[in-house]
């Protein structure tokens, strides 16, 4: 079963509930209403992922299943922050979509600072799988916080909101009057909820490694998004379900001998990239933020999605870890992923295949 974006808070609540376990259609959606593509804003810090996810979203509005609104870069993850908003400018140029508006967040270090060396070797894959490192630096009018609103508010049908970095331009926008109420989803790609976290390198002293990095590098920022979002409308792909989709050799392999639209060839330029290949080899490397922006278009990409209330720790060794509380806020929550399913759809999807 398929249905819109915009209608999937409505769906949800009236489907039944059995056990904590939520039927897939309640937390997948896909297509459009009526022929209409889904109003999208895609908020990100733009490293590797989130750029191949960009390439994604990009052929998805060709398609004309996704309306891309606006995109906002946070510049405290693990984006350098003089390059994230020129890498997202160059991939929606490569991409044929030059006029989607674009802007940034500050450029402070964060409550949890990305560990450096992997900010420096993002950076390098980006400018080499992009070419645009010879480029200026992209200046954008207004905030992220503000063009998130704006694009919300401007928006008819309710608006999705993907967002696959720290979560700091989100909360600054829910902080703005009448934005919660416009957005009909908000789709993150954070936290670890059954399983450990993904910290690595200079991030792991001082911390117990229970946290996912986005929640990690903002995690007043992920609470106050829980906290602030309309009921009902907060779905999450934590590492539980990203675990099931890693970036392997094989899979780059089918992406070099599928290259029919940018999407497609963007995506694999980042993949094939020496540093990333020695990354990819390491087994440390999974398509989390793609996995997320196409389980928010498309049925049967994650699976097991349950109801959870969630909150987010704010200091101490486990500082940005989402816990479990009785109190905290509600959230569907997917705890796996279909490997075989989420590959092809992907591939297709970049390569603007119905």
């Amino acid at each position: 079963m398929r249905f819109s974006l915009w209608t999937a808070a409505a769906v949800a609540t009236v489907v039944l509930v059995s056990g904590g376990v939520i039927s897939s259609g309640a937390f997948a959606a896909g297509g459009a209403a009526g022929g209409r593509p889904v109003p999208v804003v895609y908020d990100s810090d733009m490293d590797f992922d989130d750029a191949s996810t960009l390439a994604y979203l990009c052929e998805e509005h060709k398609l004309r299943r996704v309306e891309l609104r606006a995109v906002t870069v946070a510049n405290n993850g693990f984006g350098h922050p003089e390059r994230t908003l020129r890498h997202a400018r160059s991939v929606l140029e490569q991409c044929g979509l030059p006029g989607v508006p674009v802007a940034e967040g500050g450029t402070g270090a964060g409550v949890n600072p990305a560990p450096a060396e992997l900010v420096a070797t993002i950076e390098s894959v980006l400018s080499g799988a992009l070419g645009d490192g010879a480029r200026p630096p992209y200046q954008a009018p207004g905030t992220a916080a503000g063009l998130i609103a704006r694009a919300v508010r401007q928006a008819g049908p309710p608006v999705t909101v993907i967002a696959t970095g720290p979560m700091t331009n989100l909360a600054g926008a829910l902080r703005q009057r009448g934005v919660a109420e416009r957005i009909g989803r908000i789709q993150i790609m954070g936290g670890a909820i059954d399983v450990p976290g993904n910290l690595y390198g200079s991030a792991l002293p001082g911390f117990d490694n229970s946290q996912e990095f986005n929640m990690w590098m903002d995690p007043p920022a992920a609470r106050a998004v829980l906290r602030d979002a309309r009921p009902g409308t907060v779905h999450l792909v934590p590492l539980d379900a990203t675990a099931s989709v890693p970036i392997t050799q094989d899979y780059v392999a089918r992406l070099a001998a599928d290259q029919h639209a940018p999407g497609a060839r963007i995506t694999y330029r980042i993949a094939s990239h020496p540093e990333m290949a020695a990354l990819i080899d390491l087994g440390i490397m999974y398509w989390w933020d793609a996995a997320a922006a196409v389980s928010a278009v498309h049925d049967g990409i994650v699976t097991t999605p349950r109801r959870v209330r969630l909150d987010v720790v704010l200091a101490g060794e486990q500082s940005g870890r989402t816990v479990r509380a009785p109190r905290g806020w509600p959230v569907r929550a997917a705890f796996g992923a279909d490997r075989a399913a989420f590959e092809q759809r992907f591939l297709d999807s970049l390569n603007g295949r119905r």
